[in-house]
């Protein structure tokens, strides 16, 4: 009997190669699957984000009727212009017409600084293309005011449009 003098033990350096091809293909997969998950959950949090403001301002609506009525929240978009009416910072009785005023000027808060604002962090992002805003629209055909806010959402290195809305009928 012959007995063959080299009888391969361990493995080839070509095996060890393509195992670690294999393994590093696999880092790469879970890398990406994490980074998505985490796009994932940021998106899902603006959305949850834009849910509280738009439900806080029909809460504010429905809580000054009387602004409702005499058309105080038509029309009308969150910027960084509004201010607190008098009333508010002397602690007096306030209109109607104040009430939705300082409404606009509180939700105004949530995406734009105030002028003495350090550090500020608006609750949903704005981008070089979309700028996030809050408006309130009133269409007098159906008498129903359409409460909406609009984000921006990074989406392959472009910031891409996001809004939620909600219809009040007074």
């Amino acid at each position: 009997m012959l007995v063959s003098r080299h009888s391969q033990r361990g493995f080839s350096l070509l095996e060890v190669l393509i195992a670690v091809m294999i393994v590093s293909v696999g880092f790469l997969a879970a890398a990406r699957m994490q980074i998505e998950g985490m796009r994932a959950s940021q998106n899902a949090y603006f959305v949850s984000q834009a849910n509280f403001m738009v439900r806080e301002m029909t809460d504010r609506m429905r809580a000054n009727t009387l602004g409702v009525i005499d058309g105080h929240y038509q029309n009308i978009e969150t910027s960084t212009l509004t201010s607190l009416p008098g009333c508010v910072e002397s602690g007096t009785e306030c209109s109607p017409a104040q009430i939705a005023s300082a409404d606009l000027a509180m939700w105004s808060r949530h995406l734009h600084p105030s002028t003495a604002a350090v550090g500020f962090i608006p609750t949903l992002p704005s981008s070089n293309e979309v700028d996030a805003k809050g408006t309130i629209s009133y269409d007098a055909d159906d008498d129903v005011y359409t409460v909406s806010v609009e984000w921006s959402e990074s989406m392959g290195g472009t910031g891409a449009a996001r809004s939620l809305s909600v219809q009040v009928f007074p």
